[in-house]
């Protein structure tokens, strides 16, 4: 495989990985605050600020944010600081925080503080399917893919089925680490007569119809051992090329092994 598709892998692999991450961390204390946390009240609003330009948000026009910082007292009578952003109209930010209003703040770090009464509110339960939804992307971003399937893996599995289908006991298969044995050779395919000039390929017509044999599986990947040959055609390990395909890369590599290219 060449190093720009890894690359191409390793990104794909690492965007939901990311994004993960950051559906995880940012809902933390808001979550921890309004489960874990303890009840303390707003003893006075001290800043209240409109943020930013107008917002774009369907159903809400003319809706800006608004910052606002407010001084709140613990149950140990001692006073924190918090603040919130919220989104309001040009006029005020409709927020509902008045003095009494209850803070919800962690007892080893109250500057870790979010407005509410805690419990598993409905913005609680919102913050909770975020960090759900981020463990999922980095458990799909950190899963190893599957290797893609060989060709003689594929005709093993075609066979398999087609005896199941019609009653006959499907073919043995040796056991793994078995030494592999010589295949039968394979029955000759037409191959175009080997001149000087390297051949039209697209002119001859491939069978793509009959699945590949497993003979003809392990002579194409017996013959593409070569460096050259590998970085030609790799794309031969992908599930995604027919038997008609495989058939022309054997065809091409007989034929320049033929005339000593």
């Amino acid at each position: 495989m060449s190093n720009k598709k890894k690359k191409k892998k390793g990104s794909s692999r690492a965007a939901p990985i990311i994004l993960g991450i950051i559906l995880v961390v940012c809902p933390l204390i808001p979550v921890s605050s309004s489960l874990f946390g303890q009840t303390g009240y707003i003893t006075q609003i001290n800043n209240v600020e409109r943020i930013g330009g107008r917002k774009d948000i369907p159903g809400q026009p003319n809706a800006y944010d608004w910052y606002i910082g407010y001084t709140f007292k613990m149950k140990n009578g001692e006073y924190e600081t918090g603040s919130v952003t919220v989104i309001g109209d040009a006029v005020g930010s409709k927020s509902g925080l008045r003095a009494g209003s209850p803070i919800r703040y962690l007892v080893f770090y109250p500057r870790f503080n979010t407005p509410g009464a805690g419990g598993l509110d409905s913005s609680t339960a919102m913050w909770l399917l975020a960090i759900g939804f981020g463990v999922f992307l980095i458990v799909l971003g950190a899963r190893k893919p599957k290797p893609p399937k060989t060709p003689a893996q594929r005709s093993r599995e075609y066979k398999a089925a087609k005896a199941a289908k019609e009653g006959a006991p499907p073919a043995q298969t040796k056991p793994a680490g078995q030494k592999k044995t010589a295949a039968p050779k394979p029955a000759e395919q037409p191959q175009p007569k080997a001149t000087s000039a390297e051949p039209d390929w697209d002119y001859f017509e491939y069978d793509d119809e009959t699945p590949i044999t497993e003979a003809e599986a392990d002579e194409l990947y017996r013959l593409a051992t070569e460096e050259e040959i590998e970085e030609e055609f790799d794309l031969i390990n992908s599930t995604d090329e027919g038997p008609a395909f495989c058939r022309k890369v054997l065809a091409i590599i007989k034929w320049r092994r033929a005339n000593g290219l």
